[in-house]
């Protein structure tokens, strides 16, 4: 049985941190694929 509810995550190569990564609805990788939004700003 497969919920179709489920949040897709991904983990943050910067930070290792698991976070939401769906790109229908929220996803915290829309700067970078492999960095999340808040270490990409750190590192700009």
């Amino acid at each position: 049985m497969k919920n179709e509810d489920d949040i897709k995550l991904k983990v943050c190569k910067e930070c290792d941190a698991p976070l939401p990564c769906d790109a229908l609805k929220l996803s915290y990788f829309n700067l970078n694929s492999y960095v999340c939004d808040d270490c990409f700003k750190q590192l700009s």
